[in-house]
């Protein structure tokens, strides 16, 4: 029986979990979550730790920063978290449904070729029947 070999598949090769272009994206919106997680903290410290007048330059930060961009820093960092996670759900979604289309279009190829070989087994099992036959050894008369 001669096996079916499909050119496309490698055999000593690890296939990557993770394409780079998703290292990436996952990296970048790690960091802007991070960003925002900062901002929301530095929001909360300023409205519940009690701040002497000698340390209020953090107050002041924040009141510039209200001033300047219309909302303190809790304010932009539950907008800036709310932005990361929203596009690490992008990121997931594009690339599982890649991860899908790859595993349904392997899982084809298996059953193709399975087919392929169940088929070639079939037709060389049909060339390989021995018809079991009792034969009877024919007696020659001689001729009159």
């Amino acid at each position: 029986m001669s096996k079916i070999k499909d050119p496309s598949v490698k055999k000593n090769k690890k296939p990557s979990p993770l394409h780079p272009f998703e290292y990436f994206w996952y990296i970048l919106t790690g960091l802007v979550g991070v960003w925002g997680l900062t901002y929301i903290v530095l929001g909360i410290v300023i409205q519940n730790l009690p701040i002497t007048s000698e340390d209020d330059g953090l107050i002041k930060v924040n009141a510039q920063f209200t001033k300047t961009f219309g909302l303190d820093f809790f304010g932009w960092g539950l907008i800036i978290l709310a932005i990361a996670a929203v596009a690490a759900v992008i990121v997931l979604l594009v690339f599982s449904n890649k991860v899908d289309r790859d595993y349904e279009k392997n899982v084809r190829r298996a059953q193709r070729l399975a087919q392929l070989e169940a088929e070639e087994a079939k037709e060389e099992q049909e060339q390989q029947e021995i018809i079991d036959a009792e034969v009877a050894p024919v007696e020659e008369k001689p001729e009159e």
